[in-house]
């Protein structure tokens, strides 16, 4: 009887310590745990979700788990709870981004095409005086020098074209996705009206103030231009968006919604618009999670965080020779009924 209960015991021990050496570390486990904090505190989501039956499944997870790359899946099952389509995972062997169920974004030959060169303004002075501006992406990050960089580039153009005196303006955010908006702001910012400005919300709806800390003002401040331009008041303005139209484009084309002399073309915008922030994970991970809403000047929220235009136009998106594209000729067609009625 003893020698029996002597080998259980053995083999008690045996099974656990084959246990232990193959659980992931603890600093692993810290990690995983660190993501879940973050996503708990963070995410504009968090309130969705059961977190006391989460954890308690992160727990047991996290004791079946036999390396950091079966660690990490739990974290992506987290981020997968918040369906957060804006947000981002960048871990230690892996990345995730959530893919909103729904229709997938069809782009035309025309923006594939055009996605293929370098970003870049385009500008054009069109029949009757009317001014063509494409404003691209900004995809910089947060780094200073290159935002002072963008915002000369975008306002110069801009700039150049209101030294015509056109009659009109026609801007293309329709290969917009988004980025750094500062830049995307400051050089608009003249020719939309400081008043149709947008704002953030947090997760229970309430206007934000603005941040006026040393570092913010500071932050803004390397994204004004160097040589800003006047324009002229109450310019008729056309807006282009589409399924291009992502994240800090969105924001572009919500403030225009809210200025006089304003019409919006195209299609739906993609529906990100809102706020994200990042967050570095005890330097071995990333995490870029959705944490407010975006509204308009007038401070209602966006809360399906697309943009629908006035006038839906499914178009071929001409880059090549902009007069002929069909959105372009549905917004000079207004622009030149706008002008009549002046």
């Amino acid at each position: 009887m003893k020698r029996n209960r002597h080998l259980y015991l053995l083999f008690a021990a045996a099974i656990l310590c084959s246990s232990l050496r193959a659980q992931v570390a603890d600093s692993t486990r810290r990690y995983v745990n660190a993501c879940v904090d973050l996503m708990q505190k963070e995410s504009l989501y968090s309130s969705r979700l059961n977190w006391a039956v989460i954890r308690d499944s992160v727990d047991l997870q996290l004791q079946q788990a036999r390396s950091s790359r079966q660690a990490e899946e739990i974290v992506i099952w987290v981020f997968k709870q918040l369906k957060d389509n804006h947000g981002f995972y960048g871990g230690m062997d892996t990345s995730y981004r959530y893919s909103r169920p729904g229709p997938e974004r069809v782009f035309s030959n025309g923006i594939l095409e055009e996605y293929k060169k370098p970003r870049a303004v385009k500008t054009a002075m069109l029949d009757n005086g009317i001014a063509y501006y494409k404003m691209p992406a900004v995809l910089i990050g947060s780094n200073t020098a290159k935002m002072k960089q963008w915002a000369n580039m975008l306002t110069d153009s801009l700039c150049k074209l209101e030294a015509q005196q056109p009659r009109a303006y026609i801007i293309d955010l329709r290969m917009n996705n988004g980025g750094n908006s500062e830049p995307m702001w400051q050089a608009l910012k003249n020719l939309l009206g400081e008043k149709n400005r947008t704002y953030m919300a947090n997760a229970r709806k309430k206007i934000l103030p603005d941040e006026n800390d040393t570092a913010t003002l500071a932050y803004k401040a390397a994204a004004v231009p160097d040589h800003p331009c006047v324009f002229r008041k109450n310019i008729p303005v056309a807006v282009l968006i589409g399924p291009g139209t992502a994240s800090s484009g969105e924001i572009m084309a919500l403030s225009f919604t809210t200025r006089a002399h304003t019409k919006l073309f195209g299609e739906p915008t993609i529906g990100v618009a809102n706020v994200t922030n990042g967050f570095p994970v005890l330097d071995k991970g990333y995490l870029l999670l959705t944490v407010g809403y975006i509204a308009d000047a007038r401070k209602k929220i966006l809360a399906d965080y697309f943009i629908e235009p006035d006038l839906f136009i499914k178009s071929d998106d001409n880059y090549a020779a902009p007069e002929k594209d069909i959105t372009v000729q549905a917004a000079l067609q207004w622009l030149n009924t706008r002008k009549k009625k002046k």
